[in-house]
């Protein structure tokens, strides 16, 4: 069945301009109609076509004018050039700048709809895969460490020398931090590349369900189980399992993991027949799993076959040196898939990102990065584009004591430095709980002098 278009058609001569437009018109494509270059000209400014049949001798101009045009406007868009002149220079000269196609007048109806139909298909697939290119691209931007710190460095040529390894690998770190991009690192620099990768949050699936989700279960296991299902493991079958948020298992599924890393073998729920699998463990945690063992929350034998090769993910507040490369890497790569023109940041932008904390690490500024894109769209970022949580101290502060000098003839100069003190000395105060000596080194004063004016200016907690 022949897809529907929407067509534009530049043809100077009004009979065969409206007997084409007839023609597609009944095979259900939509056509806007042009006489000139001008007209055709306006008429892709305003809108959005998938194809253009154009006629190479036009009054106020030719049809190789318009396909440049078109090519750099939009290069998706098929184009057909038509003519009545039968010189082979021209239509070299249109293929040669892009044209997909040339019909020679006069031509033939049906023959054209033929023609105009493959062109659609071949412009879809260009489309799908531009689309699938995109997809690949944004995969591979979020399966890379970038960096150039110590610590990533070291942890990127520990994954070079773990590329032959079938060693069970056990990364900590923060929450946002990388463990993921990394474990999918790990996977495709070794043998296993080829075979699948299997990921799982231990931490976001009910216990109930956990058991299930892993190993597997047989028709009838349990309410509900209508057909036998593989789990993770089955599906990983010669290639890698990812175990995030390991520290996040039941004891009772603990015993059973500890069973597959020692034996290579698993029942799945409701039955009695052992599995043989050939997988490689990489599992993944935010907790201290030695305090967990300490608690009885996490088996220490599990612990030490999970912990063969350590692997630990420093927060991003500790790689300074990578925020901005990091922050130009996300950037760059929303630019492309979101057709943004994010420019980089203001130095003013810069100090506040090296300054701010980056409570959600890698993660965070990857999603500061798609919201730039999103919102902001083109530009250089200032301060003002960034949120509020991320301005220090003193620039929030800043911001929260604008003052609006249209609003008054004159001002007390005394009475607002005053006050903006006050305000500056509680704000300092409320962010460490009224603790003297921590709001004093943060202000970089000396304690009695803050003490001193805590006491001229009558300040005091909100209960007391």
């Amino acid at each position: 069945m022949n897809q529907t278009a929407y067509i534009l058609l530049i043809d100077d001569e009004k009979e065969l301009r409206d007997s084409l437009q007839e023609l597609l018109q009944h095979a259900r494509h939509h056509v806007t109609t042009c006489a000139n270059v001008m007209s055709a000209k306006d008429a892709v400014r305003n809108g959005k076509f998938d194809l253009a049949l154009v006629d190479i001798r036009l009054p106020d101009g030719d049809g190789l004018e318009l396909l440049r045009d078109f090519r750099s406007t939009d290069p998706d868009m098929g184009v057909i050039m038509m003519t009545g002149y039968a010189e082979v220079d021209t239509a070299v000269d249109a293929v040669r700048l892009g044209a997909d196609d040339f019909l020679k007048k006069p031509f033939d109806m049906d023959e054209l709809l033929v023609r105009i139909n493959e062109l659609l298909k071949k412009r879809d697939l260009k489309v799908s895969n531009k689309e699938l290119t995109k997809q690949v691209k944004a995969s591979q931007a979020s399966h890379t460490l970038i960096g150039q710190s110590p610590a990533i460095v070291k942890i990127r040529d520990m994954v070079s020398l773990l590329s032959d390894s079938d060693s069970t690998v056990l990364i900590t770190g923060e929450s946002g931090t990388g463990k993921e991009v990394l474990a999918r690192m790990l996977h495709n620099a070794g043998t296993r590349a080829k075979k699948p990768m299997v990921s799982m949050n231990c931490g976001a699936i009910p216990e109930e369900l956990l058991e299930s989700e892993l190993f597997g279960h047989v028709k009838g296991a349990f309410t509900g189980a209508i057909k036998a299902r593989s789990g993770r493991f089955e599906v990983a079958n010669g290639g890698t399992i990812f175990l995030d948020e390991i520290g996040d298992m039941s004891p009772n599924l603990q015993v059973k993991l500890l069973r597959v890393l020692q034996e290579r073998k698993f029942e799945p729920v409701g039955s009695t027949q052992s599995l043989n699998v050939d997988v490689r463990v990489i599992a993944a945690t935010h907790r201290d799993l030695e305090t967990e063992i300490s608690h009885n929350r996490f088996r220490e034998d599990l612990y030490y076959r999970l912990n063969i090769i350590p692997i630990e993910l420093p927060p991003l507040r500790e790689r300074e040196d990578d925020i901005l490369l990091i922050a130009e890497h996300f950037i760059a790569h929303f630019n492309e898939t979101k057709q943004a023109n994010i420019e980089g940041f203001s130095d003013a932008a810069k100090q506040i990102m090296l300054q701010y904390r980056w409570p959600g690490n890698v993660r965070e500024l990857q999603n500061l990065a798609e919201r730039l894109a999103t919102l902001k769209r083109n530009g250089i970022v200032e301060p003002d584009d960034l949120p509020s949580r991320m301005l220090g101290e003193a620039e929030r502060i800043r911001q929260g004591f604008q003052m609006d000098f249209s609003a008054t003839e004159k001002m007390d100069f005394n009475a607002v430095v005053d006050e903006f003190e006050n305000h500056l000395i509680v704000s300092a105060l409320e962010r460490f709980d009224w603790n003297k000596n921590q709001a004093a080194g943060f202000l970089t004063l000396n304690r009695t002098t803050l003490v001193e004016k805590i006491k001229k200016k009558g300040l005091s907690p909100p209960n007391g």
